[in-house]
């Protein structure tokens, strides 16, 4: 059975193959990922609002901060940070650096939220109410916008995570879908995760590797990138790569590629037939067999 994730991967490998924009897959793997947080963050809210009897924040906190049977990824959510955040700011992800970070954090936007136009003479509010099951629950100001917090918090977490991960995911199922519409047999092609001189770091040694009719290794480079993004050339020079797959290309990534007999594939604004034409092409030169 495929997982959501697996859907969005194989989504995105079409898209890319038809010579279609794949971000719209990433959008929606993102909007559905926060409402599904969204959606059982709200039932928490319920659960825990009607338990306690708190007219303060404490039962946010005790519930959502302090809680010891959720993750260190949510608390820090909760309280308004993530963990990336924090390990950038501080170098570290322990669970205890994450529980300190993340009640200093409450505290600080508990008493942020509770000075907030106090010195107005008209005053603000806002009031949330969460319904479950005809079972209701209104939210303070406080709470209302410790939870709007937490909700934005959340979005701009899935969303860099989804961003960063996408095209490593992609690569090697992207390069196997090439490989398998031009009838390039198993034998010439490997998909591994590699690991550079063998050790066991996760720094990849390349993409995707080919094997030409000699059994020559042909190391393969996979970007989904924007025009003119620099790294298209360090990454083919840092991996020592004889061919290069990209979302988009610039004029300029191509001559500096052309240049070091690198070949190359665009992807983009191509109709399946021309990528497929210029990829068996591709393998003509580089003596890959295919059908």
């Amino acid at each position: 059975m495929l997982t959501f994730e697996n859907k969005i991967i194989m989504g995105t490998v079409e898209k890319l193959i038809h010579g279609k924009d794949y971000r719209d897959e990433v959008v929606n793997a993102i909007n559905v990922q926060f409402l599904d947080f969204s959606v059982q963050f709200f039932r928490d809210i319920i659960s825990a609002k009607l338990n306690e009897d708190d007219i303060n924040l404490d039962w946010y906190k005790k519930n959502f901060i302090t809680n010891e049977n959720i993750t260190t990824d949510d608390i820090a959510i909760y309280s308004g940070i993530n963990k990336k955040t924090i390990t950038n700011i501080y170098g570290s992800a322990k669970k205890e650096i994450v529980l300190d970070i993340a009640e200093k954090n409450f505290s600080y936007l508990s008493d942020l939220i509770d000075n907030l136009g106090k010195d107005d003479d008209e005053k603000l509010d806002i009031q949330i109410k969460i319904t479950y099951n005809k079972i209701s629950v209104e939210l303070t100001l406080s709470e209302s916008l410790l939870v709007i917090n937490a909700l934005a918090t959340k979005k701009i977490a899935i969303r860099g995570g989804a961003w960063s991960s996408i095209g490593k995911k992609v690569e090697k199922p992207l390069m196997v879908k090439l490989c398998e519409s031009c009838g390039v047999p198993k034998s010439s092609i490997n998909a591994e995760v590699f690991r550079k001189d063998g050790s066991l770091d996760f720094d990849r040694e390349v993409d995707f590797k080919l094997y030409d009719i000699h059994h020559k290794e042909i190391r393969c480079e996979v970007k989904l990138m924007g025009k003119g993004n620099p790294e298209c050339a360090d990454a083919v020079i840092a991996r020592d790569s004889a061919l290069f797959v990209a979302d988009t290309l610039s004029d300029q990534n191509k001559a500096q590629l052309t240049a070091r007999n690198v070949k190359w594939l665009e992807l983009k604004n191509n109709t399946r037939c021309a990528i497929i034409t210029k990829f068996k092409q591709i393998l003509d030169e580089l003596n890959v067999e295919h059908k």
